[in-house]
């Protein structure tokens, strides 16, 4: 008797979360509001098979208007996460906060832009993680796929921390 409570008690569980999982990531404090990200979200990701390397890799499809960003100097709101390797930090701009849901996907490297300022001096990197900000900076598709990112921000600038944890 006690398992089969057990069960019907998970079944509910999986069901609740199932049903809520798509409306978790629609939580508008914790998305950054800016049309460029919806923009950005366009790219198309495949994984093709290298026969030489007998490795998979990924390969991106842009839209126009992706494109037309490439070169072009822009301002972006989104929240600001760091990573640590090494001797080094990676900043990176994210369009939602990264910790908010357990269950939510933050691999897709198209939801987020690497920040390179201009001087290790930047004040980006005393910042908190998660905190919600506007720079602005030279946007680029990132053909080299540093640090995974498919876009970069270089000789970024903060121009506002929007809200304080």
């Amino acid at each position: 008797m006690f398992k089969k409570k057990t069960q019907i008690l998970l079944l509910i569980v999986i069901v609740f979360f199932l049903i809520i999982y798509p409306y978790t990531k629609e939580v508008k404090v914790f998305r950054a509001k800016d049309a460029n990200w919806d923009v950005l979200n366009h790219a198309k990701k495949y994984k093709e098979f290298d026969p030489r390397t007998f490795a998979l890799t990924q390969t991106y499809e842009f839209t126009e208007e992706v494109l037309n960003l490439d070169g072009e100097e822009i301002r972006i709101k989104g929240f600001i996460k760091k990573h640590r390797h090494g001797d080094h930090f990676d900043i990176l701009l994210t369009e939602t906060v990264t910790d908010v849901c357990f269950m939510c996907n933050h691999d897709e490297h198209y939801n987020m832009i690497m920040l390179k300022p201009e001087n290790h001096n930047s004040e980006l990197y005393n910042l908190e993680d998660d905190l919600l900000i506007k720079v602005s900076g030279k946007f680029r598709i990132n053909k080299e796929k540093e640090a995974h990112s498919v876009y970069v921000l270089e000789n970024v600038e903060l121009e506002k921390i929007i809200n304080e944890n």
